[in-house]
């Protein structure tokens, strides 16, 4: 009885880590839209700002349910999970260099221009990896 219980609690765990990460590639498609139908800068950076707290908070929701399934599981990780801390890294280390690279991009047209390429890559790849990892590519 106690087993079934326990098995039932870990199921549900990964049920709501894997229903919240099926919302992860839609911060990114809202972020590719705007960047790939700007007009203005200003336009664009706003935009990316408001979008910039939904990264966060899914990035921080995948942690830590990420975290308390691998404690339930007695800290075991596979390939599988190591990529995903690794993605998960990658996202939240992409977003702090954006907003770095934006504090100097505000300064010319040029800079600007390299940041906005600079984010369509990063938010492609956030992308290819959500849509890996949500849709379960790699199994």
């Amino acid at each position: 009885m106690e087993v079934d219980m326990v098995a039932k609690a870990f199921d549900d765990m990964v049920f709501f880590h894997a229903f919240f990460m099926a919302f992860f590639p839609i911060p990114f498609l809202i972020n590719l839209f705007t960047l790939f139908t700007y007009k203005t800068y200003q336009k664009v950076i706003i935009k990316l700002w408001f979008v910039m707290p939904i990264i966060f908070l899914l990035v921080a929701i995948g942690s830590f349910t990420g975290i308390f399934i691998m404690a339930s599981a007695q800290w075991y990780i596979n390939w599988r999970i190591a990529f995903m801390i690794i993605f998960m890294a990658f996202i939240f280390g992409g977003e702090i260099m954006r907003l770095k690279r934006l504090k100097l991009a505000k300064t010319s047209e040029n800079l600007m221009l390299r940041y906005i390429r600079f984010c369509k890559v990063l938010y492609s790849l956030d992308l290819v990896g959500a849509l890996i990892f949500s849709l379960r590519i790699l199994s």
